[in-house]
């Protein structure tokens, strides 16, 4: 099956959650369980086995679920599965690079950051001081 095929067989499947409470909660589930499926396809073609894990890309992807996870309207949950949808549909078409993929899913940036000391050193603090 193309990337093409896969993507319209996975995005094909869309539910809006605006009906009910419940089927908010439900629709993000299902998209969840979704994306986990395509991702054995896109550790594959994107060349990320070296980088990470299923599992790890998984672990990832639900702690970006669970940052929603206080959200209760079912039109905001219709607008995030809809994003989360359209990021999908990019990931599995190859419109996006495999850098893209790495500092989005496998790598934190916020974590990866360098934290800057507090205070300069003095030969720093002459130097700035000296301009």
């Amino acid at each position: 099956m193309s990337a093409q095929a896969s993507a319209r067989a996975v995005l094909g499947r869309g539910m809006r959650a605006a009906q009910a409470p419940e089927a908010g909660h439900r629709a993000a589930k299902n998209f969840f369980v979704e994306v986990c499926r395509c991702l054995p396809w896109v550790l594959k073609n994107y060349h990320l086995e070296e980088l990470t894990s299923v599992e790890q890309l998984r672990r990832n992807v639900a702690s970006m679920f669970r940052k929603y996870s206080d959200v209760s309207s079912p039109e905001v949950i219709d607008l995030l599965v809809y994003k989360g949808r359209e990021e999908l549909e990019m990931i599995l078409m190859q419109h996006k690079q495999r850098h893209h993929l790495i500092t989005q899913y496998i790598h934190n940036p916020a974590k990866d950051r360098v934290a800057k000391p507090a205070t300069m050193s003095p030969f720093l603090e002459a130097f700035y001081k000296s301009n």
